[in-house]
């Protein structure tokens, strides 16, 4: 019971101090960016999810707002970033997911346990993701194979 496609990715560009759980002025940008490019390249998303806002951060869910504004799409911020496993969990067994594509914003530092425990192989993603690295989006297509195809992804901004 999984997706057809996940396009997971890492939030936007967050300030250079420490502390602020918010968008720096370029990620913000970014954001915006993806309300219109993400609609060109993955017309059929349907389901979007943010790690859970918390007092260290608010980017994943910030990066991806004015995309679900602009597509009338809820955001399901219900999980921890570290929680990653219970994202997976809920990507690959809730029923109305089943052939979605689903887009999921999250924390640089759990991207790629996110990305094994939804079944990518080691070397297909970046591990660890670089911290200064806001760009790429990882598509990874199910066609009922045991292992997702992985696609990476460079956003052109």
């Amino acid at each position: 019971m999984m997706p057809k496609t996940i396009v997971l990715m890492r939030h936007a560009e967050k300030p250079a101090e420490q502390g602020d759980p918010n968008l720096s002025p370029a990620g913000k940008e970014r954001a915006k960016h993806l309300a219109t490019w993400l609609p060109q390249q993955y017309p059929d998303i349907g389901f979007v999810f943010a790690a859970a806002i918390s007092k260290e951060s608010a980017r994943p869910y910030e990066t991806v707002e004015p995309f679900a504004k602009k597509m009338g799409l809820p955001i399901d911020d219900s999980i921890a970033d570290k929680d990653y496993g219970d994202l997976a969990s809920k990507l690959t067994t809730t029923p109305h997911l089943k052939g979605a594509v689903v887009l999921v914003c999250w924390h640089h530092g759990e991207i790629p346990k996110l990305a094994a425990a939804l079944g990518a192989p080691a070397g297909s993603y970046p591990d660890p993701w670089p911290s200064d690295v806001f760009n790429l989006v990882l598509q990874m297509g199910y066609d009922g194979g045991s292992a997702p195809k992985m696609k990476p992804i460079t956003e052109p901004f």
